[in-house]
């Protein structure tokens, strides 16, 4: 890690609460030196866990890294409702909370499955090129769009006299926030969001991340962090075709071919893959991300350059 401008890949970060994703994103470029930083999915600043940062050449995998399922541990402060969904918000209402621990988890198990819900009102999808959450705080009146969100895997951690903790795993977009209003709601005394922490960002988890402290400790000291994953190795569920000589010539011109496609007619199976990684006979780089388009055939999605 002597040149990390010359480090391509991810960047698995354990981010602390307290600070938002983009204030990540800039201590990473002090400490890498590199202009060239992003990152697979927004945690907010009450937030804290898995945050895959995407260096140099690394940015160009964004958008199959963000289509990943994620993974969270959450609290919910059971008897209160917010503005915002969570304990950070202005309280709208408080009741005291009289529901047994068998029932919390009851309803909270029910929970689960795909289901189409309201996006809440402070979050920052945008609609008439407009954040929600500025009309929410210029208290203007809009139409809160709804979006498909799927829940699964609600497993209780523990259950106080008023509040509860659950992992849960969710797809993309989907807000855990919502769901512990949709809990709050069916015991009747209402709940909010009063911790998170991601555990899970499909196909890493926490365990493979370092806090900020421990990844600029490894820069200074030119080692290799633990937390860095190179190209190669980025998207381990996308299928591998390692190519040589003249097919990794030609694909760094934006050709795909003979042997490859042949190759690719024999790997790629259109049931099961979206993309195909390309990599190097030698030396294993990621070369190029190969798709399958209706009408024109094998195209080139990505092309990595070091």
């Amino acid at each position: 890690m002597t040149n990390n401008t010359q480090f391509h890949g991810l960047l698995l970060v354990d981010k602390p609460s307290g600070i938002s994703s983009h204030d990540v994103v800039a201590r990473l470029r002090r400490i890498l030196g590199t202009k060239a930083v992003g990152h697979s999915g927004t945690l907010d600043p009450m937030a804290s866990g898995l945050m895959a940062c995407l260096i140099n050449e690394g940015t160009k995998l964004s958008q199959y890294i963000l289509e990943g399922d994620k993974g969270y541990r959450v609290r919910a402060q059971l008897g209160v409702r917010t503005d915002t969904l969570d304990t950070t918000g202005e309280i709208l209402e408080q009741k005291p909370v009289d529901v047994s621990r068998v029932r919390i988890l009851e309803e909270a198990l029910k929970i689960q499955g795909e289901m189409e819900l309201e996006v809440p009102i402070y979050s920052a999808i945008k609609v008439q090129g407009k954040k929600l959450y500025e009309y929410a705080r210029g208290e203007q009146e809009v139409a809160v769009p709804k979006k498909l969100m799927k829940f699964w895997d609600v497993t209780p951690v523990e259950v106080g006299p008023d509040w509860a903790e659950f992992d849960i795993k969710c797809t993309k977009g989907s807000y855990i926030r919502t769901w512990v209003d949709l809990l709050g709601k069916a015991l009747g005394c209402g709940a909010a969001m009063s911790a998170l922490r991601r555990t899970w960002s499909a196909p890493y988890l926490l365990p493979q991340a370092q806090t900020l402290e421990a990844i600029e400790s490894s820069v200074k000291q030119g080692a290799v962090c633990s937390a860095f994953v190179p190209m190669e190795l980025a998207l381990p569920q996308i299928k591998r075709i390692r190519v040589k000589g003249q097919g990794r010539v030609l694909l760094g011109n934006g050709q795909i071919s003979h042997d490859l496609r042949s190759q690719l007619i024999t790997a790629f199976k259109p049931s099961e893959d979206q993309y195909v990684q390309i990599l190097a006979q030698e030396g294993g780089q990621l070369l190029a991300l190969v798709g399958l388009e209706s009408g024109k055939g094998f195209v080139l999605r990505r092309v990595f350059k070091y």
